[in-house]
């Protein structure tokens, strides 16, 4: 007798343990919710299924736990799975197989319907309601999402509240510093603001704002709900709205209301030297849109950085050495100015910039009248070449003269150069002096420099390398 109910008792204990089972963390769920299916069973080696999708859902990311059980002194372990969908329609989960110390175990089919919410009313515990300032506007501006959560005042219990916005593709929700508390007679109010930016033109809708209530410690409107505790969760509900984003007229691809300033650290440089020239546009507007400018100036070396911009400000830097005096030419932006409703274009003023110590550019005179034949014309063209034979040997001695008064004295101006670099003081200094030098030997310290002095790069330029490829040069030549 004592060994029929001996074996009856571990009969009893032993099954228990062996059972496979799946489950949900919630029979039923809202457009939106997380649905869990957590797959267990006891054994020593689990094998479980692996699903990538259920009833065309796929799975988002799974976790697994194993934990230790003694029962009646049996020790057994106990290993889950769990698989996290996101349904949009009730979802039939089918049975799956489950490996348990080489024995098959299927569990039992499961299903989870979805349920649309129903908006809470006047009287409620709690009310949520959302809106749009403006539900229309242009691709490239925003809109302000505004949430107003309302809490009964007769509620004591410390509850926490979690925002759930819904994820829209195409649209980018970001939560602004504007936050305000208020109440009226029966109602604690709650207003929170975020930021709506489209990326793409047409018709949005946002299906519903959820709010999770749950007893928690923190304060409200903090992030907790867990997806295991989902099925301990209170969710309110929103009412959904629609978006109307519009392509900007005329090929447009940037709005807002602007203004545009160009400044210089110096009209006059000497030859050899940079002007540094910033551009700065300032306002409100979609400003990482805007494209860079692009400088061209005859005679002159360019060297740009990357458009930096903040909320409210878009910036470029320039550097410009010119062989001789220059201008720097008016920029212009076209943009949707938002208080009219308009197109408008941004202007800078043209920029005259002197280098001293710079050969004049001739100025080429066109005369615009017609050229008259006359009956003398052989005899001009006859003087007009020896004139042209004769100028060419006068510039052709002029040159050969100049040519070794250069190599009789370059010498002595390399050695002028080199002192030069020796005393210059800073990074700006070494880089007028070498940017001149136009030697490709020197690109990349001029590279370095012009971090160093734009981009706020910790780069070290040992002056010895510089004067040694002076050098170089100079034996060559």
């Amino acid at each position: 007798m004592n060994k029929i109910l001996g074996s009856c008792l571990l009969l009893l204990s032993i099954p228990a343990l062996a059972i496979s089972k799946a489950s949900v963390n919630q029979s039923w769920f809202y457009p939106g919710d997380e649905v869990v299916l957590t797959l267990s069973a006891n054994g020593n080696n689990v094998i479980f299924p692996n699903i990538q999708q259920i009833d065309g859902h796929p799975v988002l990311y799974t976790s697994s736990s194993q934990k230790i059980q003694i029962v009646n002194n049996q020790r057994s372990r106990q290993s889950s799975k769990s698989f996290v969908i996101k349904p949009t329609s009730t979802i039939t989960i089918p049975s799956y197989f489950i490996l348990v110390d080489d024995d098959k175990q299927a569990t039992q089919p499961l299903t989870v319907a979805l349920t649309q919410p129903t908006l809470a009313q006047m009287g409620d515990d709690y009310l949520l309601s959302i809106k749009a300032s403006p539900q229309e506007f242009y691709l490239g501006d925003e809109a302000i999402l505004e949430i107003i959560f309302k809490e009964k005042k007769s509620i004591t219990s410390n509850q926490q509240a979690s925002i759930i916005l819904p994820e829209i593709k195409g649209l980018t929700f970001i939560k602004t510093n504007k936050s305000t508390q208020s109440s009226d007679e029966s109602y604690n109010i709650h207003t929170i603001n975020y930021r709506v930016i489209a990326n793409n033109f047409g018709q949005f809708k946002l299906p519903s704002v959820v709010v999770s209530i749950g007893q928690q410690r923190n304060s409200i409107f903090s992030n907790f709900a867990p997806v295991n505790q989902a099925g301990k969760l209170k969710k309110i509900h929103s009412n959904s709205l629609t978006l109307t984003v519009k392509p900007l007229p005329d090929d447009l691809t940037i709005i807002g209301d602007l203004n545009i300033n160009s400044s210089i650290d110096s009209a006059t440089v000497k030859q050899g030297q940079a002007v540094n020239l910033v551009v700065n546009i300032q306002g409100s507007a979609n400003f990482e849109d805007i494209p860079p400018f692009e400088l061209a100036i005859d005679n002159a070396t360019i060297y740009s950085n990357e458009a930096e911009f903040t909320y409210n400000q878009w910036q470029q830097k320039f550097a410009i050495v010119g062989a001789q005096d220059f201008t720097i030419p008016s920029l212009k932006l076209d943009y949707f100015d938002k208080r009219s409703n308009t197109k408008k274009t941004l202007t800078t003023e043209p920029i005259d910039i002197s280098v001293i110590g710079a050969k004049p550019i001739a100025n080429k005179k066109i005369n615009n009248q017609p050229i008259t034949a006359k009956s003398n014309g052989n005899l001009m063209m006859n003087n007009l070449k020896y004139n042209y034979l004769l100028a060419g040997v006068v510039i052709g001695m002029l040159f050969g003269w100049l040519l070794s008064i250069y190599k009789n004295h370059s010498p002595a101006r390399n050695q002028n150069l080199i002192r030069q670099i020796k005393l210059a003081r800073n990074d700006k200094a070494l880089f007028d002096l070498l940017l001149p030098l136009n030697l490709t030997e020197l690109s990349i310290i001029l590279q370095q420099l012009e971090a160093n002095i734009y981009k706020n790069a910790q780069y070290k330029i040992r002056k010895k390398d510089i004067i040694n490829v002076i050098k170089s040069q100079d034996k060559t030549n």
